[in-house]
């Protein structure tokens, strides 16, 4: 069931492990300080592979970074198919669309148990939260994100966070503990490289 609903609002079914694909990152290097793409999502397929090999209750959280189309949709989803096969149950969602359930379910007046999206986001096995700073910042969302990470922190469940901003943006946008909370209790993963999305695109048209 949680498969099945992970397809129905994602690219699940395209996205493993085994098909995330190396040679689209540069094998030269690039960048202030000379990083080579290639080897470094080399490092990071590897962690992720390992997460999954390894997953429990008490896994590590995990930061996904980097810029737009470098592949953090798709390991995110590669994990969620993985742990979800090993028994464990996945919650997959963008940024906006949970947190504008919660705020729909906050100020609701016609909740029903199983719409419950914070008892889900707070309960489930693994949370995964896509595209962190997508949604439209509000005072609600900001503090809606900090109980669902620091609760989570707290009882010991693992989240797996993508974003698109680096820790400027993330600080003026979510406040300091927030983003204490993101740096000092959850393993980063930088991405690198260009964007994967513009590549394909430009394959199709040659």
């Amino acid at each position: 069931l949680a498969y099945e609903s992970l397809g129905s609002a994602s690219d699940i079914q395209n996205c493993r492990f085994d098909n995330f694909r190396l040679d689209y990152y540069p094998a030269q290097p690039t960048g202030k300080y000379s990083i080579i793409p290639r080897r470094a999502m080399e490092k990071v397929l590897s962690v992720c592979r390992e997460y999954v090999r390894g997953f429990s209750l008490r896994s590590e959280s995990l930061l996904l970074c980097g810029g737009t189309g470098l592949g953090k949709t798709h390991l995110s989803l590669a994990i969620a198919h993985e742990v979800i096969r090993a028994g464990f149950g996945v919650v997959y969602t963008t940024s906006p669309n949970l947190l504008d359930k919660l705020q729909n379910q906050q100020f609701s007046r016609t909740q029903t148990a199983d719409e419950d999206w914070q008892a889900l986001a707070l309960d489930c096995d693994l949370l995964i939260i896509d595209d962190l700073g997508a949604e439209f910042s509000t005072s609600f969302t900001v503090a809606a994100l900090y109980n669902l990470i620091n609760s989570r922190m707290i009882g010991g469940r693992p989240t797996i966070i993508s974003t698109n901003l680096d820790e400027t943006v993330l600080r003026e946008r979510y406040g300091d503990r927030v983003l204490s909370r993101l740096l000092c209790t959850y393993h980063p993963l930088q991405f690198y490289g260009e964007d994967i999305r513009m590549l394909k695109r430009l394959e199709t048209h040659n």
